[in-house]
């Protein structure tokens, strides 16, 4: 799977999802930060086994973490204060809790070995993951301002 289809198909999961309240689709904007910051969490562990991970991971405007934490700013800048409270603990909840998971089952027998599963789970797993939400950040950023725009009006 390109690594372009992995990160919209995590923007998709947000958009199946919709609201029917007026105002603030959470839904959407909850499910779009969770991939960002399931994509910031890979990138931190990942950098510890791979020092290149966050270059080959980047996009246009930088590495991963730069694309990320701009993409992390431009959601953010999207809602008041007292709703990214709420949303912005929410999501970070549901991506700690995925990433945790996929590194706890990795665990077991030697440091080697549980150093070559993370190594393992980095190429073939959060590398195509965060470089598809880098690039579909890069290649259909007029997309991802809409989705924000919509999600803002209450839209799915």
């Amino acid at each position: 799977m390109r690594a372009a289809a992995v990160g919209a198909a995590a923007l998709a999961l947000a958009l199946e999802i919709s609201s029917p309240a007026r105002g603030l689709n959470e839904d959407v904007m909850r499910n779009v930060l969770s991939s960002v910051f399931l994509a910031q969490n890979f990138t931190a562990v990942c950098v510890k086994v791979d020092p290149d991970f966050a270059r080959e991971t980047g996009g246009k405007d930088g590495d991963a973490s730069k694309v990320i934490a701009h993409m992390k700013d431009e959601i953010i800048a999207t809602m008041t204060r007292d709703e990214a409270a709420q949303i912005v603990v929410s999501a970070a909840g549901a991506a700690r809790a995925v990433g945790l998971g996929m590194i706890r089952s990795l665990s077991g027998g030697s440091v080697e070995e549980q150093t070559d599963r993370v190594r393992a789970l980095c190429e073939g797993t959060a590398k195509p993951l965060v470089k598809g939400v880098v690039e579909n950040h890069d290649e259909r950023h007029e997309f991802f301002e809409q989705m924000l725009k919509d999600a803002r009006q209450g839209r799915g």
